[in-house]
């Protein structure tokens, strides 16, 4: 008996599954079955739409839009353009005065101005923060890399400095019980273990941080150390050299000057009693400084469980003139038409931030796009837009200044475009940007700040020749 030839069976087999698909989609197989709702059969949608999205423009926000014209017909049509800042102070006077009059006065002497940005992870692992820092050091100068946390779950991501480390007990927003140690600024709390000896290399408790090889990041000018109140037994021995913390402040800060040719800050802990260390910051003695706090998970809400105090504190060591507060991603909920309860909690969170930096700056930036899969298409999340809505009435119920990212970006089914378009800017995630997508947002954010920056120079030098 001879075998049938059975090679041509599994290509008749797919032939007639796509026949049949192909079919099925004609009709509409959205049927609801004991309360599941079956989806609608489309075999060739990802075809589709990757041949529509070849024959759509990326829509690409416009840099710097005021400064093509110095007319005022120019400037009343960036005013009202939803891609740019919007300054909801009441008054002559901008929200975003304190910063640009701080820019102003660098241009004349030697100082530091410095930018805390927080976020979720939209800026994890330094991105966009990277970008804004080295075009405002390019311009204004300064060397460093800013703030610095302990340790990372981002440490092997980030490009902007090498970082290890060990031995470390930590806490963060999301614990519930921090055991009476204080949060830092970035919302983070690191305690080192305990040990009786003074032999630093026998310290259990360590982090070090190494330049890279990029212009403003490849030295260590100076370091300073945040740390909490600690007794008279505790030192820390940086790069060999043994220091004491024994200040009792909430906030203390260790100045290290480790001159131009330092390239690698290593500490290890000699801790006799519990101390809470805040991080470290690398920075030169005048310049621009752009501190990255990102944290995933983050709505914005948890950041007002770092007090007052240890805010404060740190604002009485380091001065900060502009607080950018980034969030979204994690309120954003397709089922989510009101967001009320978010502008409430989100309000008590910024009057925590102004009474904490009472002089500096603030700039509110929304969410940017997000998509999400229905009928295995992704558009933009719905609920996306009206977050955008309430975080630009909160930005206007607060007096602060507005940038809309979603806006930004192109608008409703930006994001799709995004990560599929020929120029991919990001990831298949459909809500977080790659580096790419990161650079091109940090590089229109300075845009924008500076559009405004020159604005409002130009205001101060009619007020004052009037």
């Amino acid at each position: 008996m001879t075998e049938t030839n059975r090679h041509s069976q599994p290509f008749l087999m797919v032939f007639s599954a796509t026949i049949t698909l192909i079919v099925l989609s004609l009709f509409s197989t959205e049927i609801n079955i004991l309360g599941y709702q079956t989806k609608k059969v489309s075999p060739l949608i990802d075809i589709l739409k990757l041949d529509k999205l070849r024959n759509s423009p990326l829509p690409l926000p416009i840099v710097n839009a005021s400064l093509k014209s110095k007319d005022s017909t120019a400037i009343a049509l960036r005013d009202i353009d939803p891609a740019n800042i919007i300054d909801f102070k009441k008054g002559e006077e901008t929200t975003l005065a304190h910063f640009f009059t701080a820019l102003n006065e660098l241009k004349q002497r030697k100082r530091k101005v410095r930018i805390g940005y927080f976020g979720d992870s939209m800026i994890e692992g330094d991105l966009i923060t990277q970008d804004v820092r080295e075009c405002y050091q390019n311009t204004f100068g300064g060397d460093g890399v800013g703030y610095l946390p302990i340790t990372s779950i981002v440490a092997g991501f980030r490009t902007s400095i090498l970082h290890s480390f060990d031995g470390w007990t930590t806490y963060n927003l999301l614990d519930e019980n921090t055991h009476g140690h204080l949060l830092g600024i970035s919302g983070n709390g690191f305690v080192p273990a305990t040990i009786t000896t003074n032999d630093a290399d026998k310290s259990p408790s360590w982090v070090r941080y190494t330049a890279v090889n990029r212009k403003h990041l490849n030295k260590f000018p100076k370091t300073i150390l945040l740390y909490g109140k600690s007794d008279d037994d505790n030192q820390v021995a940086i790069n060999g050299k043994l220091y004491k913390l024994n200040e009792k402040k909430t906030v203390n800060q260790l100045v290290i000057n480790n001159g131009s040719a330092c390239q690698y800050m290593d500490a290890r802990f000699l801790c006799k009693t519990p101390i809470d260390v805040f991080g470290f910051s690398v920075e030169s003695d005048s310049g621009v400084f752009v501190d990255n706090f990102s944290f995933r998970g983050n709505s914005g809400l948890p950041i007002s469980k770092v007090t007052q105090s240890v805010y404060a504190g740190t604002n009485d060591c380091l001065n900060y003139d502009l607080i950018i507060l980034e969030y979204g991603l994690n309120v954003v909920n397709s089922k989510v038409t009101d967001f009320s309860w978010y502008v409430k909690g989100i309000t008590n969170t910024i009057k925590h931030i102004q009474l904490s930096f009472p002089k500096a700056s603030i700039l509110l930036i929304s969410v940017g796009d997000k998509s999400y899969r229905k009928d295995g298409e992704f558009h933009t999340d719905p609920s996306v837009p009206i977050l955008v809505a309430a975080q630009k009435e909160i930005a206007e119920k607060n007096n602060l200044a507005f940038w809309s990212l979603f806006d930004a970006m192109g608008g409703s089914e930006s994001m799709v475009k995004w990560v599929e378009g020929d120029n991919i800017l990001a990831n298949k995630d459909y809500t977080h940007f790659n580096f790419k997508g990161a650079h091109r947002v940090g590089k229109l954010l300075y845009s924008k700040l500076m559009s405004e920056y020159n604005d409002y120079n130009k205001k101060q030098n009619r007020l004052h020749h009037e």
